[in-house]
């Protein structure tokens, strides 16, 4: 019996080894890195820079100080440190990395699962704070996204970009996941007004091309997962092996 793959062109079976083995597909393009920028695109200045960086540290040492990961201590921690991070956006609303480490103490002090997507009790509350998240993850990446993928940006601007699209994959990546849970269980989703219109394949698509977007920028983990997240990539890897399968029962 002959093999299925020995029949395709040389281009098909190309093709087929880069769904089967998405490691072996070509690179995703690399960011353009330079050295001489600033750090920030918008604080120019560096001794402000400097003083917004010691205050963001104030609020980290605050989570670093929680004895415990009980929501109620975890509660009392969150609510200074969110309070030092909302001061910086508001007294600087163009300081992209306070948004992003807000986003960041919202998901340490509620997780992803659950969150947007919930099948039991609803908890306005903890949807509201994710919601908000992805806001502030947006905000961020979009004061210091490029105009274009070839301009360049600096070091900093660049894992920060890494950072922002991760975060925003992994809490869709998560609701994805909360989607796929309660359909299976036969239960209700549920979620607030701004994704009732999304499904799981919404939330997967629109956590693979952030996750995507952040192995641009470095990430290792953007890197692993943009082809794991990715719904069409999966489909599409199902639906010819199964083609495969038929056409070895019949060779």
């Amino acid at each position: 019996m002959v093999s299925a793959i020995q029949t395709l062109s040389t281009g098909d079976a190309h093709v087929l080894a880069q769904v089967f083995d998405p490691e072996s597909a070509p690179q995703a393009p690399a960011a353009v890195i330079d050295e001489n920028l600033s750090s920030d695109p918008y604080i120019t200045d560096a001794r402000l820079l400097q003083q917004l960086k010691e205050r963001e540290r104030s609020a980290i040492k605050e989570i670093e100080a929680c004895p415990s990961k009980d929501p109620a201590d975890k509660e009392t921690y969150y609510q200074r440190a969110l309070a030092l991070f909302s001061a910086i956006v508001k007294e600087q609303p163009q300081y992209a990395s306070a948004y992003n480490n807000r986003a960041q103490l919202v998901r340490w002090r509620y997780g992803d699962r659950g969150t947007l997507i919930q099948s039991s009790t609803w908890n306005q509350d903890v949807y509201t704070a994710l919601s908000g998240a992805l806001e502030d993850l947006d905000t961020a990446i979009s004061h210091v996204s490029p105009t274009n993928p070839t301009t360049p940006v600096s070091p900093a601007q660049g894992r920060l970009l890494a950072q922002a699209h991760t975060q925003r994959a992994a809490i869709l990546y998560a609701a994805s996941k909360d989607v796929a849970v309660a359909q299976k269980a036969g239960n209700s989703v549920l979620t607030g007004s701004r994704h009732q219109q999304w499904d799981r394949m919404k939330f997967e698509e629109e956590g693979s091309r952030s996750f995507f977007v952040a192995g641009v920028y470095g990430s290792e983990i953007g890197k692993a997962m943009a082809v794991k997240a990715n719904p069409y990539a999966r489909l599409c890897g199902g639906i010819v092996k199964e083609a495969l399968k038929r056409e070895g029962a019949c060779g």
